[in-house]
């Protein structure tokens, strides 16, 4: 990806990873090429089409998005990425195998933003090694180094999340992706750095003049870690207020909910909630297996 297409679409970037995906799309129509084209359409897309997974509309990508060989790789990518999300089993491994294909071929490697989609199904297969890997090739871009710390602190490597943060901030200090990523870290630090990353998203929610659902839930969750869970909560009433099919904004209700000792017919009624909207979810996998664990367990006891 040239630096001319990165700088076009810098501000609809910025929007869609900070949740505000009507304003992104709004953006993208406002936007014209001079040059390449043809580049710059499937970057143009590729945001489009993320835009409409961040609302939900997931089928509409998949009935928008070719099946067929000339599809650009970018693209391919980015519908086996809603294909592994949305669905299960065989045609999971089948969006994985078709990953595996498109990584293969150098002239894919050279877009950044086609390997930022293409690792993000590596690493929801599991295929952590694999997906930093290939986001180590573009270093130097922005979604590539988001994607990179998020991938590292999904497996618990914080101190290396902190160095690819530094790396980042030394070269786009003041890029809302770059304080993105060190605000997740800060999260996962804890102790005073729970207050820094509050900081951190309160100053997005500024400089982008947009409070979405993900900002006011990330805001909520810093909240909780600082003992505030009374505010958290109706932070949270309030993010899903604006998003009620946001599943992070759902899973954070459950848990802030069982903080508070809230009758478990809330809790339950969240969590039907989050189940409906993404049975697949973290929390939803999560609770799931420990469910089954602690039936196994009891069962040694009847």
């Amino acid at each position: 990806m040239s630096e001319a297409v990165v700088d076009d679409f810098y501000t609809a970037r910025n929007l869609l990873y900070l949740g505000a995906y009507p304003q992104a799309l709004s953006n993208l129509t406002h936007l014209r090429s001079n040059t390449a084209a043809w580049e710059f359409d499937v970057e143009k897309k590729s945001l489009q089409y993320r835009s409409y997974l961040g609302q939900g509309k997931h089928q509409q990508v998949l009935d928008e998005i070719p099946t067929t060989p000339s599809t650009p790789a970018t693209l391919q990518a980015l519908r086996h990425l809603t294909t592994f999300k949305y669905t299960a089993g065989d045609q999971r491994d089948a969006a994985t195998a078709a990953i595996t294909e498109l990584i293969s071929v150098p002239e894919n490697l050279l877009s950044g933003t086609f390997v930022a989609i293409a690792a993000q199904v590596l690493a929801l297969a599991q295929r952590h090694d694999e997906a930093l890997s290939i986001l180590a090739m573009h270093s130097n871009n922005l979604e590539c180094s988001l994607m990179t710390t998020a991938i590292l602190l999904s497996i618990d490597r914080v101190d290396l999340a902190q160095k690819t943060v530094a790396r980042t901030r030394a070269w786009a200090e003041d890029a809302p992706l770059a304080q993105l990523a060190e605000a997740w870290t800060a999260l996962h630090v804890g102790g005073q750095k729970y207050t820094e990353a509050l900081y951190i998203f309160e100053e997005l929610a500024q400089a982008a003049a947009v409070s979405t659902a993900r900002i006011v839930c990330a805001l909520a969750v810093c909240k909780m870690h600082l003992g505030l869970v009374t505010e958290a909560m109706a932070m949270l009433q309030d993010a899903l207020e604006r998003d009620q099919g946001d599943a992070d904004v759902l899973a954070n209700l459950v848990v802030c909910a069982d903080l508070l000792a809230l009758p478990w017919e809330t809790k339950y009624h969240y969590l039907g909630l989050l189940r409906e909207a993404n049975p697949e979810h973290q929390f939803v996998v999560e609770l799931d297996r420990k469910d089954k664990e602690f039936d196994v367990i009891a069962a040694k006891y009847l």
